[in-house]
């Protein structure tokens, strides 16, 4: 029975961090005896209410929080065994040769839009944008000024907004561009994968200062119209779309 586990796509377990309204399915190996089964494993939760998870596997993120997620192989289950006898399969009379721990799988579940914050950090004289809270708790203890919340951002819906990393400049630049974000990363930029989502009726502008070589971000016209007017920055349009608050 014990050895049931071998038979779980640990890649089907829900990862360390998702967010509301994912949602998929706990399954067996598909290059397995069981890949057709759809009662293979049972399941301990602690915290149900932020997680919807029924006797099939299929689970959905439903309230932000945390849940214990601990996963066994089904063993006198009725759906089971009627799966076992259709497939024409029967327990083995041996004690399992290995014994396979069933390890409790911690899962956070974040909400499904989060604020970006804005940061500023006078010795480089340079903005980050994160909606990362650890990066941003770092960050705020190591130079870098805390300038609040510049927009919030969806995390699974709208075209995907990519951030590089330039080492020799060290400074970050986001795009929607997918042929930027590739022919950059052959130009000394380093790809950090999606940073944020384009959806909403804010829009984020993008402005570029030629003399010192950097990128900024504002939702506000009024910042935008400042910075391309006075202080010599090139407006180069609107960059994405967010949200100003968190949609209800």
């Amino acid at each position: 029975w014990n050895n049931g586990n071998v038979y779980l796509d640990t890649n089907s377990i829900p990862p360390a961090k998702i967010y509301v309204g994912q949602k998929g399915q706990i399954r067996p190996l598909q290059d397995s005896p069981l890949k057709d089964f759809q009662y293979a494993f049972t399941y301990k939760l602690v915290g149900s209410q932020h997680f919807k998870l029924d006797e099939k596997g299929n689970w959905e993120a439903m309230l932000p929080g945390k849940v214990a997620l601990q996963i066994f192989p089904a063993k006198d289950e009725p759906n089971f065994i009627e799966e076992m006898q259709k497939a024409g399969y029967q327990f083995a009379e041996h004690i399992p040769t290995i014994a396979f721990p069933n390890p409790i799988y911690t899962i956070e579940i974040l909400p499904s839009v989060t604020p970006v914050y804005r940061l500023y950090n006078p010795g480089m004289k340079v903005h980050l944008f994160t909606n990362d809270e650890n990066e941003y708790s770092v960050l705020k203890r190591h130079d870098w000024l805390d300038e609040g919340i510049a927009w919030y951002t969806h995390n699974l819906e709208g075209e995907p907004v990519y951030r590089l990393y330039n080492p020799g400049l060290k400074i970050h630049l986001y795009t929607k561009d997918v042929n930027e974000y590739k022919v950059l990363s052959t130009r000394g930029w380093n790809q950090e994968g999606v940073a944020y989502h384009s959806k909403g009726k804010l829009a984020v502008y993008r402005l570029y200062h030629p003399g010192i070589k950097k990128h900024h971000y504002t939702t506000s016209s009024h910042e935008k119209d400042v910075l391309s007017k006075e202080q010599g920055w090139e407006y180069e349009g609107i960059a994405w779309y967010s949200e100003d608050t968190i949609p209800v």
